[in-house]
């Protein structure tokens, strides 16, 4: 769904920045810790813009390091932020794991709310900041999609997607326009440990302007006061106008235990009555009756206070006989609806609540001792005078044919609540959160020690460092135990660029990087595509730079091809040497773009590419050299290269 209030139905992969915009930093958050191979193989190479991919054979060295690059360009720029304790159920395939693909957690930081308190990180955001041509735009989705396999390909999910021109200036203005957001964010980064790990995201909201009819409806566990905006309390802010009790519509897989009292307090905050309640649900022979959970002491508590309950029917031969989520949902499609919805009336007003928070008192609050207490961070977006999707289901003819369960969402807990840990390429800091005792173990590819040590506080944090100078055996993840419970803590590399260089996949063969390395440098900026190389670069003629034509068969007006043929390997060199040049400009016209917008973080990227030009045409100059040949172009290319950088402002070197 977007701003227009019009549905759509399309891949959360589809991005609405400018069409070759380039990502400058990414939020993530989610429930189950992400799947690396989604990551890695799905989500970075659509929103990086790879241009070699995961799965050809040819392609597979290309393709991780132009991952690894692109990564090491955006180091720490790219957030995620999980859960470690669960309240509903689980992916077989959700698990986060050490992998072939562990090495991405060097650059991308990873992070695990729960470090003040247990909590649940049940919100789903993402905050893309791009840029294209000097221009800077923001991209904001709130949905129901975890960062998992299963999340993508076998559930559908309810998304509000936005893209969003940033000024260059920052005001309290835009950023209070926001209403909830900066501070659930705020809060976000408080509970992960890495209070200033969002400021950047927080501060790209102070530079956009909040889509009108637009209110940002959220959690954040702990117990509140009465003034709070959180969890059912935020509903006091998306009332409709109007006179009367307002009526909601409740689209969700997961409902939690509800009882009168319970039902009364979450509707007094938008001025409802839960005889004004109506759950969307599915009878027993729906073929998500395994995956939607509805406890029957719920429904029976929801019926005899006058609640609706309206049925979602599927027939898997007449579609017509079926109620569809979207026009081209069809009955065959074997995925099951993840997604919340809520949907509120009064009158001839209405809104429509597109959110992370399932019909549970732990995701919106629940009145103990005069305060709410809320389990999760949710996120929500409300969107003024939208449809209700819900409007044309019929109630149950009989509600002993819904899908009823006696369990109920299960409130997990977790010995070891919360965990971080940090290399600087000399020690490696552990901590975690733990009322009891907790051993650990370092998980590199050569050794594993044992953590034998602990510094502890009275709230239960656990601290150690410990020495690590290996770098040729980076440390991949730390593996915490206690009891029979074990968590696996990925390590984040937060050592200096110039030691971070060296760092490479596991998949690589160290002999071919260097190659594969300038290759795809020399194509990011105009070069020849490295996988149509068909030979390696031979003298003044580089395969790795773009070929105007192939001079050395060039004839003369009489169809000698013998008697210029020195004269075309001058027009050769001639050719190489502009190729070359032509990338070093293509590089100068991006940092031009950069500065006329003041871009900060584009030029830092853009001095490290130029460093590593230089580099390249300097080693492309030796390669000739041992050859017995010459590469003069290749030489002026790097002079040049060194003569530009020296012209960029000091801090962005």
């Amino acid at each position: 769904m977007t701003t227009n209030q019009s549905l759509g139905w399309a891949s959360l992969l589809d991005s609405k920045a400018p069409e070759g915009a380039v990502l400058l930093g990414a939020l993530f958050t989610t429930y189950d810790r992400t799947d690396e191979r989604l990551l890695v193989e799905d989500v970075l190479p659509s929103l990086l813009g790879l241009k070699h991919g995961p799965f050809d054979l040819v392609e597979r060295s290309f393709f991780l390091l132009e991952l690894d690059e692109r990564l090491k360009q955006l180091h720490d720029r790219i957030v995620v932020v999980s859960s470690t304790l669960r309240d509903e159920p689980g992916d077989d395939d959700s698990a986060m794991s050490a992998g072939i693909y562990g090495w991405v957690w060097r650059s991308i930081r990873q992070l695990t709310v729960g470090k003040n308190g247990d909590a649940v990180q049940h919100a789903k955001l993402w905050m893309l900041h791009w840029t294209k041509d000097g221009a800077e735009f923001l991209e904001i989705v709130v949905s129901s999609c975890n960062l998992t396999r299963s999340a993508f390909r076998h559930q559908i999910q309810a998304a509000w997607r936005v893209c969003l021109p940033l000024q260059q200036k920052s005001t309290n203005v835009r950023l209070n326009g926001w209403g909830v957001l900066p501070e659930f964010m705020r809060a976000l980064a408080s509970s992960s440990g890495g209070e200033t790990h969002l400021d950047g995201f927080i501060n790209l909201l102070s530079r956009a302007d909040c889509p009108q009819g637009i209110t940002f409806v959220a959690s954040v566990p702990g117990s509140h006061d009465r003034r709070t905006p959180w969890g059912a309390a935020g509903l006091r802010d998306i009332i409709p106008a109007g006179r009367g009790t307002t009526s909601a519509t409740v689209f969700s897989p997961y409902i939690g235990s509800w009882d009168e009292n319970s039902l009364n307090q979450w509707c007094a905050y938008f001025e409802g009555k839960p005889e004004r309640i109506s759950l969307v649900w599915i009878d027993k022979d729906h073929p998500w009756s395994d995956k939607w959970i509805l406890p029957t002491s719920t429904l029976k508590n929801h019926v005899g206070v006058g609640g609706a309950l309206l049925h979602l029917r599927h027939d898997g031969i007449d579609q017509k006989k079926s109620n569809s989520l979207h026009v081209e949902h069809r009955t065959s499609d074997i995925r099951w609806s993840h997604a919340k919805l809520y949907a509120f009336k009064r009158g001839r007003t209405q809104s429509l609540l597109l959110t992370s928070a399932n019909f549970s008192t732990s995701a919106w609050g629940k009145v103990e001792g005069g305060k709410l207490t809320i389990k999760n961070f949710e996120l929500g977006v409300c969107i003024e005078q939208a449809n209700s999707p819900f409007e044309n289901l019929s109630k149950f003819l009989d509600i002993s044919n819904a899908a009823t369960s006696s369990n109920k969402l299960i409130i997990g807990s977790r010995l070891i609540s919360w965990a971080q840990a940090t290399w600087d390429g000399k020690n490696i800091l552990v901590e975690c959160r733990s009322k009891k005792e907790v051993t650990g173990q370092i998980i590199s590819r050569k050794k594993s020690p044992r953590i034998s040590q602990w510094k502890k506080t009275t709230n239960g944090i656990h601290s150690t460092s410990i020495p690590w100078k290996d770098e040729k055996n980076a440390p991949a993840s730390v593996l915490l135990k206690c009891e029979t419970e074990q968590l696996n803590v990925v390590v984040f590399d937060s050592r200096k660029l110039k030691d971070r260089e060296r760092s490479l996949p596991d998949e690589i063969d160290e002999s071919e990087v260097q190659s594969i390395r300038d290759r795809l440098l020399f194509e990011q900026y105009g070069g020849k595509a490295v996988t149509d190389i068909e030979s390696e670069p031979d003298a003044e003629v580089d395969a790795d730079l773009p070929q105007d034509g192939d001079n050395q068969n060039a004839d003369d007006s009489n169809g000698d091809t013998s008697v210029n043929n020195n004269d075309s390997y001058a027009v050769e060199a001639l050719t190489a040497a502009r190729q070359k040049l032509n990338v070093v400009d293509n590089w100068a016209a991006r940092v031009i773009q950069a500065e006329q917008v003041s871009s900060e973080r584009v030029l830092e990227m853009l001095s490290r590419d130029g460093r590593l030009l230089m580099e390249a045409f300097t080693r492309l100059h030796a390669q000739a050299e041992e050859g017995g040949s010459h590469n003069t172009g290749a030489i002026i290319a790097a002079e040049e290269m060194e003569l530009r950088l020296k012209q960029l402002p000091k801090e962005s070197r």
